[in-house]
């Protein structure tokens, strides 16, 4: 279980202070695949980061499977860091001249596992993510959708309990966003816990779970059924089977951020065409029948 208690993040001090995260209270159960949304600088990847103990919280407490993390010392933090939590971005991180093997054996590397060994586990796990004719290859070779492969790939090796993923489709055409989410999922059917970030509410609604963000406050906590996970899918997406067709696209997710976006509409009944701006609001979710509204 994920555990957090009273917990604050405060960046600077004095007037120029910036309060990341307020008075957070999460209790966030194993085993499921759980997403984070809310706009830009709602405090989404601060929590995804203290989780994950890649930052610390200026208050109170973080407790994950038992654990508390406030009480380990640097060293004890970095073994947690490599084996406990796998983690994915959405800009790779990789090391463009290394081999892909090379990138996904990387944690067993810096934690001092003799080569045959972490080779071999590399290996395996590029095997499940259908990898091995590119394991060879440099990461500058590899197209983006490979690339983010290859970072899961590199976030399992050590079969860590918990996959934080920050982004993961950010940099992705649609195509490549919906396999890595499909991927992400059979990470957690496996029986690890997954937590997503991310900004497209299509991908947060194929989670088990979403926690909106907003201002550093947990807003809602909506646990999504297998209706609505299933109207997240797009319908043509799926063959007859529920299995992902394989097919090119261009597109990319939509953002879950309000944005304005302009549009081309032809007027009805002649050729001319006016620009008309739509807005795309994360402020209030039409599944909001759901929420339920964390006591403060």
């Amino acid at each position: 279980m994920i555990k957090l208690t009273n917990v604050n993040k405060v960046y600077g001090k004095g007037d120029s202070a910036v309060h990341a995260l307020k008075d957070v209270n999460l209790e966030l159960p194993s085993g499921k695949f759980i997403s984070i949304v809310g706009k830009s600088g709602s405090g989404k990847s601060t929590l995804m980061n203290i989780v994950g103990a890649l930052d610390s919280c200026t208050s109170g407490e973080v407790e994950i499977d038992g654990e508390v993390l406030n009480n380990k010392t640097s060293n004890q933090l970095a073994d947690y860091r490599n084996k406990k939590i796998g983690y994915i971005f959405q800009s790779f991180y990789l090391e463009p001249t290394f081999t892909v093997l090379e990138n996904v054996a990387m944690p067993m590397t810096i934690a001092g596992v003799n080569r045959k060994e972490r080779e071999a586990k590399a290996m395996q796990a590029i095997s499940d993510l259908n990898l091995l004719d590119k394991a060879k290859k440099k990461a500058s070779e590899l197209s983006g959708g490979q690339k983010q492969r290859v970072s899961i790939a590199r976030a399992l090796v050590f079969d860590p309990d918990i996959i934080l993923a920050d982004e993961p489709t950010g940099n992705l055409d649609s195509q490549n966003g919906q396999e890595v989410i499909a991927l992400l999922q059979k990470i957690c059917d496996s029986g690890k816990t997954v937590l997503l970030v991310t900004h497209n509410i299509d991908d947060a609604r194929k989670t088990d779970i979403m926690v909106e963000i907003k201002d550093g406050v947990i807003a809602n906590i909506i646990e999504n059924d297998e209706a609505t996970k299933k109207a997240a899918q797009h319908a043509s997406d799926y063959d007859a089977d529920g299995n992902l067709i394989e097919k090119s696209a261009t597109s990319k997710n939509d953002s879950f951020e309000q944005e304005d976006i302009e549009i081309n509409v032809e007027l009805a009944g002649n050729n001319d065409k006016q620009d008309v701006k739509t807005e795309k609001n994360i402020s209030s979710l039409d599944v909001a029948d759901k929420a339920q509204k964390v006591e403060e």
